[in-house]
């Protein structure tokens, strides 16, 4: 099996149509899948420097931000099988990372990284939204880079926007007030010891959060939960062995937990019927050793009770499994 870190992207329109959309080298690829059994496979640009994001829009179109080779950011947009293409700007950006999108309160927020003092590795969070065909922008914070660049984690709660960030090896957790179009001070979630990777998962007045934690030259999947909005850390768990324990995803299935991992090519997970409080054994996806691997960005307007997916493990085009939870 191999483990592929480009990013993949699936868009689920109403249970009826499928968009798998993903990077290889410089061209945005396309797969498409409709209910009535069309596969169809498209390159929707030739120009791809790196980053790209997409958002299901109000109107059941898809939303690709994507930056070209020549630094300018792009907007295409899909109808079902048309697609359009449109310049977002005319100047060019210094290289952006960690690109993300999504639509809140009749607005869409664009949310990326660039450095702005590359020898003490300090990178500007920026945070452009589109209201009433008027633009807004926000420097939201600064990230600090201990080893590599981490992800961010951005989460839209109706209201509010909750973005959780590396400074150094600590996580921070900032929130943006979209009707009042502000930030709030930003709230330290851990300790400085060497972490890497970040996801984060917000249910019932819970912030779920898992990282890489360094122990003894290997890495463990860490798993802390705190309860909003006062922030108090309730439940702490180590929960993978001692090994190269690698991008910690969560997710709510059924309204139980599942924190999934990979070790080098293999899928592990653990799951929790109590909101974090106690764990299950390990689980192992074996039967999926001889699979290639990747982890999928996830984004449907076919919500289903008790389950929320924003990224999740699984086998690529053309067979596509969810795989690491029940």
């Amino acid at each position: 099996m191999a483990f592929y870190n480009n990013r993949v992207c699936i868009a689920d329109v109403n249970g009826k149509e499928i968009y798998l959309i993903k990077n290889t080298k410089n061209e945005l690829i396309l797969n498409y899948y409709s209910y009535k059994g069309e596969i169809v496979e498209s390159v929707l640009a030739n120009d791809l420097l790196e980053e790209f994001d997409i958002l299901i829009n109000d109107d059941d179109s898809i939303y690709i931000i994507y930056q070209d080779l020549k630094y300018y950011l792009n907007l295409l947009i899909i109808k079902g099988r048309d697609v359009s293409s449109h310049k977002l700007t005319t100047e060019r950006f210094s290289k952006i990372f960690e690109l993300n999108i999504l639509r809140h309160n009749n607005a869409t927020s664009m949310f990326f990284l660039y450095p702005i003092n590359n020898s003490q590795k300090i990178f500007q969070i920026e945070h452009y939204m589109l209201k009433d065909n008027e633009w807004f922008n926000f420097k939201v914070d600064e990230a600090r880079v201990n080893q590599i660049l981490n992800p961010i984690k951005v989460i839209n709660n109706g209201g509010k926007i909750f973005l959780a960030y590396y400074y150094e090896n600590q996580i921070c957790l900032k929130t943006f007030d979209s009707i009042k179009g502000e930030w709030k001070e930003s709230l330290v979630l851990t300790d400085n010891k060497e972490k890497l990777y970040l996801d984060l998962l917000y249910v019932d007045e819970y912030f779920h959060v898992v990282y890489s934690e360094a122990v003894d030259d290997n890495y463990i999947i860490r798993y802390k939960n705190f309860k909003y909005p006062g922030f108090v850390e309730e439940e702490s768990s180590s929960i993978s062995r001692k090994s190269n324990s690698s991008n910690p995803t969560i997710i709510l299935k059924d309204n139980k937990l599942w924190i999934i991992w990979n070790e080098s090519s293999r899928i592990y997970s653990k799951n929790s019927s109590d909101k974090g409080k106690t764990w299950s054994e390990i689980v192992n996806f074996d039967e999926y050793s001889k699979n290639n691997i990747v982890r999928y960005k996830y984004i449907t307007n076919n919500n289903v009770e008790d389950t929320i997916i924003h990224n999740t493990f699984g086998t690529i085009y053309p067979d596509i499994k969810f795989i690491g939870f029940n």
